[in-house]
């Protein structure tokens, strides 16, 4: 049976960080692998597939926590208290904090390439990586595993009234109530806060990366990636086939590799969102660009 070392890291802002981490020659790449929403770091088949697989050709990789690892997580900061952070309550423009803690122990290991794989929530914090990450330079791939069009979402659940709500978000913060829950199920599924609500939601570039369902949007952020990227997406993934816009995982695909410049992308027959029955596939896709 494979295993793993259990590190721990320290982010800027003294939050304490988990990871498994696997050991690999230091002349190849090593890559981060940042799981979504209300998930964690070691639950998915597809994740253990991929490390299994780096790991045969001797590549390091560590399945990252974040501080939006689970729904509502307790994490212990560098003083021993513990702060509750998780899904619920994270900002995305914090993601490059956790991701930094995670480049700096590949750093210090020895590893002068770092590969960022992100799932699903984890491809729009691995895209801002690339613009707001103190080591973004160290940044030599990117690996997107089901990115998804989260504002399509809310534009099929609240048509228009959700921008409208992101301005309520956006005074509920500047008044001290950022944390308070938003009302569901009318603007979100998930009881998430007024601060992770705006996150997700305000209308920059960096939030807009994945808006597919949008006609005629050029997407600035994609055309200034500059490094390879991998793009895998199940036929499937219920994330991005949104009849309404005539949107499928095929034309998500054909969107990104119009836009980036130099981009591989896969799709995954019949697959769903986690890839539950071909994370053989994706692992052989992910690996084989990572060589």
């Amino acid at each position: 049976m494979n295993t793993y070392d259990l590190i721990q890291v320290s982010t800027k802002d003294n939050i304490k960080l988990n990871g498994l981490y696997i050991a690999g020659d230091k002349r190849k790449a090593a890559s981060i692998f940042i799981h979504g929403f209300t998930t964690d770091f070691y639950s998915h088949k597809f994740y253990h597939t991929i490390a299994d697989k780096l790991r045969a050709q001797s590549n390091a990789l560590i399945l990252a926590q974040t501080r939006g690892t689970g729904i509502q997580t307790e994490f212990i900061k560098s003083d021993g208290k513990g702060v509750f952070l998780g899904s619920y309550y994270e900002r995305l423009e914090d993601a490059h904090i956790d991701i930094s803690a995670f480049v700096e122990f590949l750093i210090k290991e020895g590893y002068q390439k770092i590969i960022l794989i992100g799932h699903s929530l984890g491809t729009i914090k691995s895209v801002r990586y690339l613009f707001e990450g103190e080591y973004k330079d160290k940044i030599s791939k990117l690996v997107l595993l089901a990115p998804f069009d989260k504002n399509a979402f809310m534009e099929i659940k609240a048509p228009g009234k959700w921008l409208d709500f992101v301005e309520v978000a956006r005074k509920k913060i500047a008044e001290n109530k950022g944390k308070e829950i938003v009302p569901t199920p009318e603007y979100e599924d998930y009881p998430i806060t007024y601060e992770t609500f705006y996150s997700w939601y305000e209308q920059s570039d960096l939030s807009k990366v994945w808006d597919f369902y949008k006609k005629g949007y050029d997407f600035p952020v994609l055309q200034k990636i500059n490094i390879p990227v991998k793009v895998i997406l199940g036929e499937k993934d219920e994330f991005v086939n949104y009849p309404l816009f005539n949107e499928t995982a095929q034309s998500v695909l054909d969107t990104i590799k119009k836009h980036v410049k130099t981009c591989e992308t896969h799709l995954i027959s019949n697959s769903s969102h986690t890839y539950f029955g071909f994370e053989e596939e994706v692992a052989i896709q992910v690996t084989n660009f990572i060589k």
